[in-house]
């Protein structure tokens, strides 16, 4: 999509605007393992404009969230069993991302496939989330108001094929999985946004993009997008793109290097300059 295109998805900002307006999201996931995936998700939220963060996690992991990003609302407990419950009493939640950095369980997937079925509002599905739907496949509807967003091995593991398979014919992966489960995005080199009979190729972005916890924190703009009152696909596209606009300003300086925490700092000067006409 070229710059005009994507300054028309991006969400009102009236001068008399309060937080909610930007909207509530919810993150829910980290572990023991993976205690940064989450905070980086909550980054790239904010970065992105979102009027709301909750994270959703263990004790320990809001513990180490809290000591770096002092703007999220934290909900914890260590019985991740209990977290549907806990998710589903958060007040006035626009939109739920669920999976950075969760790991693998039995309780992550009778959590997310549980959240798949009854989260009220729109979500998103990232990392083991992906895993955790994977295993439950078969007893699982498409929802029109969700977005996936796998890299080629998640895409396997959804499919049943290979991530060779995958990466051999990537638009029709997309739209399998598309038909399959609603608005999917397929990352990688030209990233691939499929959802019913829309279908866009973003040509934004590069190697400075393949680096740990860059897709968390897309997870996390493009659940900012969604919380925002985009729908599924607009939200994808305008993430996606703003994200890979984010990793060629970084790219100036060189391929290798880069942090996921900075793709998510670049986000606001991306959306600042498609807002600006820059």
């Amino acid at each position: 999509m070229k710059a005009e295109e994507l300054r028309k998805l991006l969400p009102p900002r009236p001068e008399d605007m309060h937080k909610g307006f930007r909207g509530r999201l919810l993150i829910a996931g980290g572990s023991v393992r993976y205690p940064g995936a989450p905070a980086l998700s909550a980054l790239g939220a904010l970065r992105s404009g979102a009027g709301v963060v909750t994270l959703l996690s263990l004790q320990a992991v809001c513990t180490v969230c809290a000591a770096r990003l002092p703007e999220v609302i934290y909900c914890f407990d260590d019985d991740t069993f209990r977290w549907k419950e806990l998710a589903l009493s958060q007040k006035n939640i626009d939109a739920l991302v669920i999976g950075p950095g969760l790991d693998r369980s039995v309780a992550a997937e009778i959590f997310t496939s549980r959240m798949w079925r009854e989260w009220p509002a729109k979500i998103l599905v990232d990392g083991d989330g992906l895993n955790a739907l994977a295993v439950s496949r078969d007893d699982l509807k498409p929802r029109k108001d969700s977005v996936m967003t796998p890299h080629e091995g998640e895409a396997g593991r959804l499919l049943g094929i290979t991530p060779e398979q995958v990466r051999a014919d990537r638009p029709g992966a997309v739209r399998e999985l598309s038909e399959r489960w609603g608005c999917v995005v397929l990352k990688g080199h030209h990233t691939l946004v499929a959802s019913g009979k829309k279908y866009a190729e973003i040509p934004y972005g590069g190697a400075e993009l393949s680096v740990p916890g860059s897709g968390d924190v897309l997870s996390g703009c493009i659940g900012a997008f969604l919380a925002g009152g985009l729908e599924a696909f607009d939200a994808a596209v305008l993430g996606a793109s703003v994200h890979g606009l984010a990793g060629e300003i970084l790219s100036r300086e060189g391929v290798d290097g880069v942090l996921a925490s900075e793709i998510a700092n670049t986000l606001r000067k991306v959306i600042h300059g498609l807002r600006a006409g820059k």
